[in-house]
């Protein structure tokens, strides 16, 4: 079943996939550690080729230090090129040093990983370790394209 906007009745003209669901962020080190959830929850809109995440999570993480990494559950297609639009509208607890100003969450293309970024005061970026932040809170969105 497709809807279909306007006279138009051509399938290129009709949105056709349309799914809504939940999903688990699991931010964890890539170097290993345990994590555990006060909070951990996620929702999804997927419509054609776009996916937009929602997530709302509280952590603590104990173990190795290493770049924190979770799992969309959408992957991209294999192209630099597309659109990812992120915001992280909230966050508590979070440090990476001084030298942090924003913090982002970064869509890998060619695949789901997500990865959590900072942006330095200079203007570059880097990963957000988990030995700097071994505790947070994150109110964060993404949308971006799918295969």
């Amino acid at each position: 079943m497709a809807i279909y906007f306007g006279s138009h009745t051509a399938s290129d003209d009709a949105l056709d996939d349309y799914e809504t669901g939940t999903w688990s962020p699991s931010w964890h080190s890539i170097n290993g550690g345990s994590v555990s959830y006060n909070y951990n929850s996620g929702e999804y809109v997927k419509i054609g080729n776009k996916v937009h995440l929602s997530m709302y999570c509280h952590q603590a993480h104990s173990g190795s230090n290493g770049p924190w990494r979770s799992y969309a559950p959408f992957s991209s297609p294999n192209s630099s090129i597309g659109l990812r639009s992120c915001n992280i509208a909230m966050t508590d607890s979070m440090n990476s040093g001084s030298s942090a100003n924003f913090w982002t969450v970064y869509k890998d293309y060619d695949g789901t990983a997500l990865w959590l970024f900072y942006i330095t005061k200079n203007g570059g970026w880097s990963h957000q370790e988990t030995g700097h932040d071994n505790n947070f809170t994150m109110i964060a969105s993404i949308t971006y394209p799918t295969t």
